[in-house]
């Protein structure tokens, strides 16, 4: 596969990993790092694309905030996805602290996009918005990457691994199905003698 096309994926799997899709930009560096060791990709160009596809995400988030926040927040559907005791946690941290809130958000798992998005919907200025974005992917984008790369060898002994662990989890979950069924079973069972 030509590198463009490899860093062309990487680019697309972070912008959408970003924007919520189920790819954690997070598991993608360290994925990227790993190629890295493994000679695959080229530091440089990892870090720049990750840095290019996580700054795009964050301004996806950013403008969609800031042109269609309000009116997707009112929607309960949408509010309940994104959780209102997020929502609300985040707008108090977006207003007091404005953009340090979206430098702090980048090291935060779970509080990116509710923030990004906030940061559109609260006032966050775009330029104060750009710096305090691209402060926080220049730091996390070039670690997290690094640690992939110097974990490599560890992930792939967890790797060799995880067939046998699967299987007991497997097991785990099969066993603990049944004494769920046999619980709900005996208590409809109990019931149905009360009230009988």
């Amino acid at each position: 596969m030509p590198l463009h096309t490899k860093l062309l994926g990487l680019f697309l799997v972070l912008v959408g990993g970003g924007v919520g899709l189920p790819f954690p930009e997070d598991i993608t560096l360290i994925g990227a790092g790993v190629l890295v060791e493994q000679r695959m990709l080229g530091l440089r160009d990892v870090v720049i694309v990750g840095l290019a596809g996580v700054v795009t995400a964050d301004w996806i988030i950013y403008l969609f905030g800031r042109r269609y926040g309000a009116a997707l927040i009112a929607r309960p559907r949408f509010a309940r996805l994104l959780g209102v005791h997020r929502i609300e946690a985040v707008r108090a941290a977006v207003l007091r602290h404005g953009a340090t809130a979206v430098f702090l958000a980048r090291f935060t798992f779970g509080f990116r996009i509710v923030t990004f998005l906030s940061a559109g919907m609260f006032g966050v200025t775009a330029p104060r918005f750009a710096l305090a974005d691209a402060a926080g992917a220049v730091i996390f984008v070039p670690a997290v990457v690094t640690l992939g790369l110097l974990f490599t060898h560890q992930a792939e002994r967890v790797l060799e691994h995880v067939g046998r662990v699967e299987h007991w989890l497997i097991l785990a979950g099969l066993l603990g199905l049944a004494l769920f069924l046999v619980f709900r079973a005996w208590a409809a069972r109990d019931l149905t003698d009360r009230a009988g």
